[in-house]
């Protein structure tokens, strides 16, 4: 029998990952914000902006059958191309990359965001709909060189952070899909191959890494003192240093140095018992529905948020290279935060579908 109602012990943690991230947004940017001459709640405010835009998307993820979305997975991808295409050749420029296309005055449409997404209906779907192609090393070798072609465009935008991100999300798929290991590895070797290439073609892609096998940068080592001074309890709410401009950018690349260091250990604790309970009740979801789609579905959508919420804090603790990615459902809001509560809104729509 289904479940017919969302997983509501994910629906919980969802949002009070949420309610938080409102709050450490406003204590890590209010200072940033008087300094260039707004309100103390500028960022806050900028943040609830694309909360409720973000909040549209997961009403569509839970209310919208994916299984519509399924079906128009290649209309889909033939949007995402034009559009990278077109970010490509007339993307603002931020930060030295073209990630977004402007829509309006103070609008940009940063697509790559939902390229993990597209992925994992992909997929899910290849695997779903065509298990016997799926182990074959022609089926696979098309339907890689398609997923791999569209990391491309998003690579050379250079966001090369999501490209890495969509190379693991691609891995963990063919691990759920039951691929044979003889042709996960051709893929893991491609991917390989393909980081090599960026490192040598984009500088400061080869300047993060160098620094960090050699030396940490400036920003991992104001992110690193921060986690240190924080302690058991940290130093409470609004009294954090590193966020008076010492850290740039805390309210979002590194939001998690700015919660250890005012929030503590403890507060950090909470925040990482809140994920690991997010993807764990995301497995019993999949582990308890019936269609093999929706069951892909939830694990590759699970797993990509959950990917991002390790790679961003491996980042703040000096585990990984700087790379600029927000911490899911807590950072300064933008099309990541559209992204990942949509990919929630599928996973508590498919939640309904379980068998109790």
């Amino acid at each position: 029998m289904q479940s017919k109602r969302i997983d509501r012990t994910l629906a919980f943690c969802l949002l009070a990952l949420v309610v938080l991230g409102s709050v450490f947004v406003y204590s890590s940017s209010y200072y940033r914000a008087m300094r260039r001459g707004e309100d103390s709640a500028f960022y806050l405010l900028g943040h609830l902006k694309r909360l409720a835009i973000a909040s549209i998307f997961f009403a569509l993820g839970l209310f919208f059958p994916y299984e519509i979305i399924r079906k128009l997975i290649f209309p889909i991808f033939i949007f995402i191309f034009i559009v990278l295409f077109a970010t490509l050749l007339a993307g603002r420029v931020q930060y030295g990359a073209r990630r977004s296309i402007s829509l309006l005055s103070s609008f940009g449409l940063q697509i790559s965001e939902f390229v993990r997404i597209w992925l994992v209906f992909f997929l899910a779907n290849f695997f779903d709909s065509h298990p016997q192609t799926a182990n074959t090393r022609s089926g696979m070798l098309t339907t890689i060189v398609l997923c791999l072609f569209v990391i491309l465009l998003v690579a050379i935008q250079p966001s090369i952070s999501m490209a890495v991100i969509c190379l693991l999300v691609i891995t963990a798929m063919l691990i759920y899909g039951s691929t044979k290991l003889k042709l996960v590895f051709p893929t893991l070797a491609i991917s390989l191959v393909m980081l090599a290439i960026f490192v040598l073609v984009f500088p400061h892609v080869k300047y993060r890494l160098t620094g960090f096998l050699t030396n940490p940068v400036y920003q991992v080592q104001q992110s690193l003192i921060a986690i240190g001074s924080g302690g058991f309890f940290g130093k409470g709410p609004g009294a954090g240093l590193q966020k008076f401009l010492f850290l740039p950018r805390i309210h979002n690349d590194f939001i998690f140095a700015h919660i250890a260091e005012e929030f503590g250990f403890l507060g950090s604790f909470v925040v990482f018992v809140l994920y690991w309970q997010i993807f764990f009740r995301g497995l019993f979801i999949a582990g308890n529905l019936d269609d093999d789609f929706t069951k892909l579905l939830v694990l590759g959508l699970n797993t990509s948020i959950f990917i991002i919420f390790l790679v961003h804090v491996g980042v703040s603790i000096g585990l990984l290279p700087p790379t600029g990615v927000p911490l899911p459902f807590i950072s300064f809001g933008g099309w990541s935060l559209v992204a990942n509560l949509f990919a929630m809104g599928v996973i508590l729509q498919a939640s309904r579908k379980r068998v109790v």
